[in-house]
């Protein structure tokens, strides 16, 4: 028998249970480790890029495994502590292996037998292509686009995936999957001084040598200005697109270059690393005593803690202490890991740090392109050219990185709901699975806010964190004044403008005589939130999911939030044909509507969903706020979460009841953070903020406490509930969805699982029920919540779970029922 390992245990991105065995070909064997990406057939004739979990000596029982086809990499493009994660995650969070592998890797890493091959436009045949390539490559630029699936039917070489991988490697053809760019390297181009010119008096002569062809001259004196005299001799690297004063000057470069008075290198890089590197990059700055105190505080408590809970108010200069942390571990060779709960952060966020460590920062989330997210991956492998990243500022999915070195994991708004996925699978939450990443690497971790999440705040009470706080703004700012504005005595008096009371029209106006900027609050988008007939009472709903539709008036579309239907607004009631239609509700649309009606010549801008839908976008609206271009930005929870502005001195909060009687038992908890981090955008340098909320009932408890600043007594009087009442913390929660289109089937389902559990676990199974919204994208749904003692074996409770799923839906009636599951899933 071979001293090799003859056999592999593999993932297949699938929602499919379990691993797979292959068998190891002889012209593989020895080349193939735990972590490497093969090529396996899966099905009938679909081939996956897989993951090897393992490698086996002894053959499998009972069938005989296929062959991989063929081995994607040199080396493990996932470590060892990647696929722990993986691991744990499966079971935490009872998943499939195969659904966390396709959460971790960008597509790009992840070739199917669907997906699409085609020619690299730049691409240019320098003799270095073999016969198969060659004759590949004639395949692909005569298809346009064929798939990998159809390859391998072509009968070139044994083969073909070998060479469809060569030629990958030397950038002949890419991957395109649906549609997006691959795996293709993105290059750079660099000019360079020819190593001829190594002397000024080579220079001189270089010169000289151009006085007839003054555009070449020109962009050589160019160069030498932007590399510099004093780097003659020396590699300076300088970018030809900032060399090029214009397309024009390209054939006068190519002269340049064929004549070696230049040179031309090209680089894997990716576009959102930092600008120019020639900038000088600024310390950090300089810390107030209330900062030092705390830094010293997390240093020492990481001797005892691996995690740390760091509470400090809005705009106490939290970023500013991360930063200096991370020049620490940086200077020990140790990476960082900056989780962000929201891509909206992220822009600002990434400005401040590379200002103090420049293009050793990399960006990692979903508005970037996969290309740009496959190259932070491989650059983190030490597979790129550029400099190795030492800080990674991204949203949940980039603790699915290949770290080596991880020494530190700062997770900013760690109460932020953002950090949890909700679908598809693996619905983790990522501050909890970061800590399990910091655990595997040896790491401590910084969790940072102004409103800590009940759960962390009660670990740290409880001693399972280290805790330290910051109480006072940086610069002696004062917090904000809160000034209650009651709707119902403003709307009985008959002084409400529009949806704006006297209170907030009058503070508005202050600032913006002022030259001050305002913030207004509304966590809803559109423009009303339905329409109703006023004859009959009809309210037009979607077609497919058990909601009404919101008005939308830029689009003139009534739409669904849930499943994006849309339909025209109705001229006449659908129901009764009655014209007398009105608006319920309003939305951050009609605030920018109204805004214009009541103050002259203001430039609004306005912040949601619909305004951002892409990063240009979002950039451009916080660039015109922040720059002054515009007065006011309205926006959803999204101008909540961490934002920075020098002259906003108000802030409005719109409507605080809708938040306050929301069905959850996080409702108080959640308010209070969101109405405390809008709040916190106001007054943060020159004076002190001004907030104003709208609210029916200015008596309402977590109403109160805000105005007094009073975090510690929610806390205690929602421990106090949850306690009594069986939440978390005091319990784990399993969300067990049900999903279906004939509600009699659903019904079968969920009730017979809801007997078998209820068997089992007794009080602790509540439903089965249907949840506020009961049908989305045309499927019903029902839910079964578990709860479980925390002294209680969790564990044990998935197993027995998973028993009764699998063996109560197994019959041919309910086995097209679709079933979620979800842990700690509020």
């Amino acid at each position: 028998m071979s001293a090799n390992p003859v056999y592999a245990e593999v993932i297949i991105p699938l929602a499919v249970e379990g691993v797979f065995t292959y068998a190891i070909p002889e012209h593989l064997s020895g080349k193939v480790n735990p972590g490497t990406r093969v090529l396996v057939s899966f099905g009938k004739r679909r081939i996956y890029s897989a993951v090897i979990r393992s490698l086996l000596k002894l053959p499998p029982e009972g069938f005989q495994p296929k062959e991989i086809l063929e081995i994607l990499d040199d080396s493990p493009y996932v470590r060892s502590t990647q696929l722990q994660l993986w691991e744990w995650m499966s079971s935490y969070y009872m998943c499939r292996p195969g659904e966390v592998m396709r959460a971790a890797l960008p597509s790009g890493l992840r070739p199917e037998s669907e997906s699409r091959v085609r020619t690299c436009t730049d691409f240019e045949d320098d003799g270095s292509l073999d016969s198969f390539e060659r004759l590949l490559l004639e395949v692909v630029k005569d298809q346009g686009e064929i798939s990998i699936g159809d390859l391998e039917t072509t009968g070139i070489s044994e083969r073909p995936l070998k060479v469809l991988k060569q030629l990958i490697e030397k950038g002949a053809v890419e991957i395109n999957e649906k549609m997006r760019r691959g795996v293709r390297k993105r290059s750079v181009s660099y000019i360079q001084l020819s190593s001829r010119l190594d002397s000024e008096e080579a220079i001189h002569r270089s010169l000289d040598s151009l006085v007839r062809a003054p555009k070449q001259r020109e962009i050589l004196e160019r160069y030498l200005q932007l590399a510099g005299l004093d780097s003659i001799g020396e590699t300076t690297l300088v970018l030809r697109t900032r060399l090029l004063g214009s397309p024009a000057e390209t054939g006068a470069l190519s002269a340049l270059l064929k004549k070696g008075l230049l040179e031309q290198i090209s680089r894997e890089e990716m576009k959102n690393v930092a600008g120019d590197d020639s900038k000088s990059l600024g310390a950090p700055r300089e810390l107030n005593p209330e900062q030092v105190q705390a830094l010293e505080s997390i240093r020492d408590q990481f001797g005892k803690y691996q995690t740390v809970l760091l509470h400090g108010v809005t705009s106490s200069g939290k970023t500013e202490l991360y930063i200096h942390l991370i020049r620490e571990y940086l200077e020990k060779g140790q990476q960082v890991l900056y989780l962000l709960p929201e891509i909206a952060l992220t822009t600002q966020i990434i400005e401040r740090v590379r200002r103090v460590f420049g293009s050793r920062v990399g960006v990692y989330h979903s508005r970037y392109g996969d290309s740009e997210r496959v190259h932070v991956y491989r650059n983190l492998l030490g597979l790129t050219d550029d400099e190795a990243y030492g800080v990674i500022i991204g949203v949940r999915s980039a603790i699915f990185l290949p770290f080596s070195q991880l020494g530190l994991v700062i997770i900013d708004e760690e109460h932020e709901t953002t950090f949890k996925q909700h679908d598809p699978a693996p619905r983790y939450h990522a501050r909890d699975s970061a800590q399990v990443l910091a655990l595997y690497h040896g790491a401590r971790v910084l969790m940072g806010t102004a409103t800590p999440s009940f759960e962390s705040l009660f670990n740290a009470k409880s001693g399972k964190y280290g805790y330290t706080s910051i109480k006072g703004r940086y610069g002696a700012v004062e917090q904000p004044e809160v000034i209650l504005a009651n709707t119902k005595v403003a709307t009985h008096r008959k002084q409400m403008v529009s949806h704006f009371t006297p209170q907030l029209v009058r503070g508005i106006r202050e600032a913006l005589d002022a030259g001050e900027q305002v913030i207004l609050f509304q966590n809803r988008r559109g423009y009303s939130h339905y329409i109703v007939c006023n004859d009959c009472g009809e309210i037009p709903k979607c077609s497919r999911c058990d909601v009404s539709l919101t008005y939308h008036r830029i689009s003139r579309k009534l739409e669904c939030h849930y499943c994006g239907y849309k339909e025209n607004m109705p001229n006449a009631c659908p129901s009764c044909s009655s014209s007398n239609m009105t608006m319920k509700g309003f939305g951050t649309e009609k605030i920018e509507d109204e805004i214009a009606l009541v103050f002259e010549d203001v430039k609004v801008g306005r912040l949601d969903t619909d305004t951002a839908r892409s990063q240009k976008s979002f950039e451009r609206v916080l660039g015109d706020f922040a720059s002054g271009r515009s007065n006011i930005l309205i926006g959803t929870q999204m101008i909540s979460k961490g934002l920075d502005f020098d002259n906003v001195s108000l802030v409005g909060i719109m409507d605080a009841d809708s938040m306050l009687h929301f069905p959850d038992f996080r409702a108080f908890e959640r308010s209070y953070q969101l109405i405390s981090q809008v709040s916190g955008r106001a007054g943060r340098r020159k004076k002190r903020g001004k907030v104003i909320i709208q609210t029916s009932d200015p008596e309402h408890p977590v109403i109160e406490q805000i105005v007094k600043d009073d975090y510690e007594s929610l806390f205690k009087d929602q421990m106090e509930e949850r306690e009594l009442f069986g939440y978390p913390p005091f319990t784990r929660m399993i969300r067990i969805s049900f999903r279906h289109k004939i509600p009699s089937i659903l019904d079968g389902a969920t009730d017979l699982v809801g007997k078998e559990l209820k068997g089992i676990f007794s009080s602790r199974v509540y439903g089965p029920q249907y949840p506020p919204v009961r049908k989305v994208h045309d499927a019903f749904i029902k839910q079964i919540i578990l709860k479980i003692e925390k002294k209680a074996s969790v564990e044990r409770a998935k197993d027995l779970l998973s028993s009764v799923l699998t063996e109560t839906l197994s019959g041919e009636v309910y086995r097209s029922v679709r079933i979620s599951v979800d842990v700690d899933p509020f």
